[in-house]
């Protein structure tokens, strides 16, 4: 779909400047004459990996987004040295931390002893919860504020790299969890493991005392934290931001290593911008607090707070560039008092379109609506335009230039944006208006590459979220189920719940015996016990269908 609505492509004057600072300065960077390098955005992606080399072998912590990023990296290894890795780290449970590790060690090596991999103790429950019940939102998530799927012309740095489209997971599980601060020696290399826990709850860092060096995963990036991210997640905890930042001045490092950094090499200048970097991170939290405390909505916090503290600006690290203020004090309201602003109004309100059919019927119309977007768009403020456009579209979906004129002016807004996130889904937005791609190719896109491998019956506990309860209406019904690696378990439907327990209970209808291949729904299966019609009723009430859906037409 062309659309008539001319936008002309630009950037803010950072942005550029930001990317010309950062990802156009991919590749492996030494520290110093010390056995310690980072492996800066391989494959020009997002998610750096650091090695040490140790007496007899290395050290990896984390091992980049995708199994292109770890063959990269397993490249610029076998030019440091021709040791083993002994070791890989990861730093938390986001999915540009751990999905090279097959390019860079064998399974077989791992299962073995040969090679440990240490992660946080809540690390598979973290990925399993971010990254399970909700894997199809999270996918859809990433694809718009990833720009992975803009045109050539148009795609951009992440603030950080850049985010692939999808592409081969190489994950390993972990093979020794850590559960507190512990000091460890591999390879005789000494380290200071230490729980951080702020862009992720599973986070931590380490510490290097011979080295006089920190590794502080996301807690520090090329940007202020991105204490909420606008692809969905739960609360971050800005605490725990404060924490890791302070236990980074409280050891006072030589040098300062991140999973989305250059190695920053000085005493002073890391003091200097992590002392900025912390106090950004507080102002915007103790100012959204003080704000709530008067009353202040999601909304009104984002005109309050939209700027950063006057003398912080320190590029590129303390920029609003990864994370923004406007995209995080919201979520502070959302995330500590609630969804609801407090306007009674908002306790259950009209269903968007018939509110949108209703307001456009008062305005006039959808074409006075989209006239008056259109002066709107034209004057520049192309905020009210999508605004109104917004009302059009909702009450008249299938009004083309509604939803052109929508997509032209998230464009024109995405054009203005510094925050690389914002200016994605802007810009993905508008091609979702003008009907550009398929949001189911979106989403298979990036379900591989987030989704977490399960064992058979954690994919069997996974079907609560699949009964599709309107079929489930008045249905009861019990399945056992028993796989071939020895596990049992009961799904009972009732009350269009599903249930799942441990064992195959005496009462149910049918007992079936099944490998992981059989759980598709598509295999015909025969009852061991029982009748084997239970089994098919119970696949006939899971929805399986896996399909992109809008954001923005709706």
């Amino acid at each position: 779909m062309v659309n008539p609505y001319d936008v002309e492509r630009s950037f803010p004057d950072y942005f550029l400047e930001h990317r010309r600072l950062t990802v156009e300065q991919a590749g492996t960077y030494r520290c110093g004459e010390l056995p310690m390098w980072t492996v800066y955005c391989p494959a020009g992606y997002l998610g750096n990996s650091t090695i040490i080399e140790g007496d007899d072998g290395l050290i990896v912590y984390d091992t980049g987004v995708n199994m292109e990023a770890g063959r990269v990296i397993a490249a610029e290894i076998a030019k440091i040295s021709d040791k083993p890795v002994k070791a890989i780290f990861y730093s938390h449970h986001h999915t540009d931390h751990y999905n090279g590790t097959r390019a860079l060690v064998d399974p077989a090596d791992v299962e073995s002893g040969a090679v440990k991999i240490y992660a946080w103790e809540n690390f598979i429950a973290e990925r399993d919860n971010e990254f399970g019940e909700i894997l199809p939102r999270q996918s859809m998530g990433s694809a718009y504020y990833g720009g992975a799927f803009l045109s050539p012309e148009d795609r951009h740095h992440h603030g950080i790299g850049t985010v692939p489209a999808g592409g081969e997971a190489g994950f390993i599980p972990p093979t020794d969890l850590l559960h507190g601060d512990e000091t460890l020696t591999i390879a005789g290399v000494r380290i200071n493991a230490f729980y951080t826990g702020g862009e992720a709850i599973s986070e931590f860092g380490i510490h290097l005392p011979d080295l006089d060096a920190v590794i502080i995963a996301d807690e520090f990036f090329t940007g202020i934290p991105n204490m909420h991210t606008i692809r969905g997640s739960k609360p971050r905890m800005p605490e725990n931001y404060l924490t890791a930042l302070d236990r980074v001045l409280e050891i006072g490092p030589h040098w300062l290593l991140g999973s989305h950094i250059q190695p920053i090499e000085g005493e002073d200048r890391i003091r200097d911008v992590v002392t900025k970097y912390r106090d950004t991170t507080q102002y915007l939290w103790d100012q959204s607090v003080r704000l709530i405390n008067k009353g202040y909505t999601p909304t009104e916090l984002q005109h309050a707070l939209k700027d950063l503290p006057e003398g912080v600006w320190d590029a590129p690290y303390v920029v609003p560039m990864y994370g923004t203020p406007f995209t995080t004090v919201p979520e502070f309201f959302t995330g500590w008092v609630s969804w609801f602003s407090g306007d009674s109004t908002e306790l259950f309100p009209s269903p968007p379109a018939h509110r949108a059919r209703r307001m456009v019927e008062l305005m006039g119309g959808v074409d006075a609506v989209v006239a008056a977007a259109k002066a709107d768009h034209e004057a520049g403020d192309h905020q009210l335009a999508a605004e109104l456009t917004q009302l059009a579209v909702r009450a008249a979906p299938d009004h083309e230039d509604a939803r052109l004129l929508k997509a032209a002016a998230l464009r024109a807004r995405g054009y203005q944006e510094l925050n690389p996130i914002a200016r994605s889904w802007y810009l993905t937005g508008a091609l979702e208006l003008e009907g550009a791609f398929d949001t189911g190719d979106l989403l298979r896109a990036m379900l591989g590459l987030l989704g977490a491998p399960q064992s058979p019956v954690d994919t069997v506990r996974g079907w609560r979220y699949l009964l599709d309860a309107e079929k489930a209406v008045g249905r009861t019904l019990a399945v056992g189920l028993r796989f071939d690696t020895g596990e049992e378990v009961t799904v009972r439907v009732r009350h269009q719940v599903l249930v799942v327990e441990d064992g195959v209970d005496a009462d149910a209808d049918a007992v079936v015996e099944l490998t992981a291949a059989d759980l598709d729904g598509t295999t015909p299966i025969s009852a061991t016990t029982g009748d084997v019609a239970a089994w098919t009723e119970l696949q006939g009430l899971l929805d399986r269908e896996i399909k992109g859906f809008n954001m923005h037409m709706r």
